[in-house]
């Protein structure tokens, strides 16, 4: 008898292909990261969507009050843009520190954020002084006020992330 066929030996044999399904765990890290990624993508352009659409939004508003102060410079007027600013403010800033502030530590606060001394010293006093005036407000210098408080809201926003670029 022949050892081979004594031992019956066969040939060998390779394993079949791996199946497609389940995958590998690196696929499935992968597709997690993919996910993640198109998550964080999702959630910035729509955080910059926003940020687009306020920007408009302070804009517009700013431009309405700008047309309304050329019109009649009042003291309801100006008590619009005081409400602006304030609003902007604890927007940006901490509550806390913003909502107790009046008077000259309010034109402080302005002029602190906005990096100019236009509000206590210059033509935005007229913000503490005009809600106590009747009718059109006096020593009121509109050409300097109006590219000062534009300052303060692009300085402001921009700081938020607001960008007027």
């Amino acid at each position: 008898m022949d050892p081979q066929e004594a031992l019956q030996l066969k040939d060998i044999h390779l394993p079949g292909s791996p199946d497609f399904w389940p995958p590998a765990i690196g696929w499935w890290l992968l597709l997690t990261i993919i996910f993640l990624a198109l998550f964080w993508i999702f959630t910035v352009l729509k955080k910059r969507k926003r940020l687009r659409k306020r920007r408009r939004e302070l804009l517009e508003t700013l431009r309405d009050l700008e047309d309304k102060l050329r019109k009649d410079p009042s003291s309801e007027a100006l008590a619009e843009v005081n409400i602006l600013l304030r609003q902007l403010a604890v927007n940006y800033y901490p509550r806390s520190e913003i909502a107790s502030l009046t008077g000259g530590d309010w034109l402080h606060f302005l002029d602190q954020s906005g990096e100019t001394h236009g509000f206590s010293r210059g033509a935005g006093r007229v913000l503490i002084e005009a809600p106590y005036q009747t009718g059109k407000v006096q020593n009121f210098n509109i050409d300097e006020f109006i590219p000062l408080v534009r300052h303060w809201v692009k300085k402001t926003a921009q700081s938020g992330g607001v960008s007027f670029d």
